[in-house]
């Protein structure tokens, strides 16, 4: 954990997070054969860039510009990133399980962050993001559950 870090910082490196779970959706969905998998996918990450585009037009003075954060994780890019890439050889169940870790280990960012927050503005946009990000381990799992009845 790091002590005091600015909200403003904390959100731009969700957002950064947020673009390279994009341009995973993207490739998931180039990589899939399976019609109903990439369907699957491609729902997801439509989400994930509705949210993302709300989530770039935050206007950070609004939840407390001068309030910090006390003792946010700090987390690394590779921390969150999955170091496996996904390939056109790689299975759906495998993609599936690379998209539910991500999202899930942006949640958990999501929620320490929200635990150490002062201000309602400021929880209010965060507990936002957790739920979103629950909604998406939701569907990742309803999703896969489903491919796996398929196949």
């Amino acid at each position: 954990m790091i002590s005091y870090k600015e909200l403003k910082e904390l959100l731009q490196k969700a957002i950064r997070w947020e673009e390279k779970l994009k341009d995973l959706y993207d490739v998931a969905e180039l990589g899939l054969k399976e019609p109903k998998s990439k369907e699957v996918v491609k729902i997801l990450g439509n989400k994930l860039k509705e949210k993302l585009e709300v989530s770039e037009n935050v206007d950070v003075e609004k939840h407390g510009r001068t309030e910090w954060v006390r003792f946010a994780p700090d987390y690394r890019d590779e921390d969150l990133i999955p170091k496996k890439a996904i390939t056109k050889h790689t299975t759906p169940e495998e993609i599936f399980r690379q998209l539910l870790d991500f999202e899930t280990k942006l949640k958990s960012y999501y929620s320490a962050i929200l635990k150490n927050l002062r201000t309602d503005r400021q929880r209010d946009l965060f507990e936002s993001l957790v739920r979103f990000k629950e909604e998406q381990v939701a569907e990742i799992k309803r999703f896969k559950g489903n491919y796996n009845l398929v196949s």
